[in-house]
C-alpha cells in the first residue's frame, strides 16, 4: 500500500514511522521546518508546493496527522491556525477525492466543551478555542470528502523521540528531580500512549471504516492523577505535585473540563487490537 503520513516530524509522527518502518508498506513522509530524513519538508499553506509532491506520491492512502496543535500558538496566530489546520486540510482532501485516495485525518477530543464527558461519535462539538475550532473545521472537509475518516484522538502521552522534550518528559524530569509540579485537578481526558495511537492509526489506515471514531484510554483520569500514577511508576515520591483548579490558572481561552471520549464504537470495530492500560502503559514507556 502507499501511504502518505503528514505531520512526521512531530510527536505522534515519529511514532507513526517507527512502526511503519516494521511494515512492508510504501511510505512517503511529510514533515514541517523541523523536519529531516526519511520525511521530506512540504509546506501546508503552499498549494502549488503540496499539489505537487502529492502527485509524485500518488498515495492510496492518507494519513494526515500535521497541524498547528499548540492551543497557545493558534490563540496568538488565528491565520497560521486557519491556513495550516483548514486550509492546508482542505487542499488534501480535494486532492484525494480527484484520485479515489482514502483520507484520514487525525483530530482531537478539543472540539468538545467539556461541560459532558464520555463523547461519542454523535455528541455535537462545541470547541472553547481557536485551535478546537479549527480542527472541527478540518473534520468538515474531510468528512465532505467521499470514503474519509476522522479519528478523534485524546491526550496523547510518552517520551518523546524526536529530540525536543514534551509535557511528558518535563513532567517526569520533574518527579525525578522532586521539584514542584502544578497539574490541574479539574480537567479530565482519556490518555492515550503514543505507541498504541499509532498502531490504531495504521489499523485505521488499512481498514474500510468511514465517518468518525473516537480513539482513546480506557481510564477517564485528571492530570493530578495521572501525574501521581506516573510518580507511583517512578517509585518517587508524589508530595510534589501540586493540585490546582484550571479555573484558577490564567489563559486568554477557557479550559474545557472534560473532553474524555467514548472509544466503545472503535474498540468493537478493531478487537484485536490490545489496548494497555495507563498503568502498563507507563510502565513499558518508562521501563519500570
Amino acid at each position: 500500500m502507499r501511504l502518505l503520513v503528514t505531520g512526521a516530524s512531530g510527536q505522534l509522527g515519529a511514532y507513526l514511522l517507527r512502526e511503519l518502518d516494521r511494515t512492508d508498506w510504501q511510505v512517503t513522509a511529510w514533515s514541517g521546518k523541523h523536519g529531516s530524513a526519511p520525511s521530506q519538508p512540504v509546506n501546508l499553506t503552499d498549494r502549488d508546493a503540496v499539489t505537487t509532491a502529492f502527485r509524485a506520491a500518488r498515495p492510496e492512502v492518507v494519513l494526515h496527522a500535521a497541524a498547528l496543535s499548540s492551543v497557545a500558538e493558534c490563540q496568538r496566530d488565528p491565520e497560521r491556525a486557519e491556513r495550516v489546520n483548514v486550509a492546508g486540510t482542505r487542499c488534501l482532501a480535494e486532492l484525494a477525492a480527484a484520485t479515489q485516495a482514502r483520507l484520514l485525518l487525525v483530530s482531537t477530543d478539543l472540539v468538545f466543551d467539556g461541560r459532558k464527558g464520555n463523547y461519542t461519535e454523535a455528541d455535537a462539538p462545541a470547541p472553547l478555542s481557536v485551535y478546537g475550532r479549527t480542527k472541527q473545521a478540518a473534520e468538515q472537509a474531510v468528512l465532505a470528502t467521499p470514503g474519509s475518516l476522522v479519528a478523534r484522538l485524546s491526550l496523547l502521552f510518552g517520551p518523546s523521540l524526536i529530540g525536543r522534550a514534551g509535557f511528558f518528559d518535563q513532567q517526569v524530569q520533574a518527579l525525578r528531580a522532586g521539584q514542584p509540579l502544578t497539574l490541574f485537578d479539574d480537567e479530565r481526558r482519556t490518555p492515550l500512549d503514543y505507541p498504541t495511537a499509532a498502531r490504531a492509526l495504521m489499523a485505521l489506515a488499512a481498514a474500510s471504516c468511514t465517518g468518525l471514531l473516537h480513539v482513546g484510554g480506557g481510564e477517564r483520569l485528571s492530570r493530578v492523577e495521572m501525574g501521581r500514577r506516573v510518580a507511583r511508576t517512578l517509585s518517587v515520591d508524589p508530595g510534589c505535585i501540586v493540585a490546582q483548579s484550571r479555573l484558577a490558572a490564567p489563559a486568554p481561552e477557557p479550559r474545557p473540563a472534560d473532553t474524555s471520549l467514548d472509544t466503545s464504537r472503535f474498540r468493537s470495530l478493531f478487537p484485536e487490537l490490545r489496548m494497555p492500560s495507563f498503568d502498563e502503559a507507563l510502565r513499558q514507556l518508562l521501563g519500570a
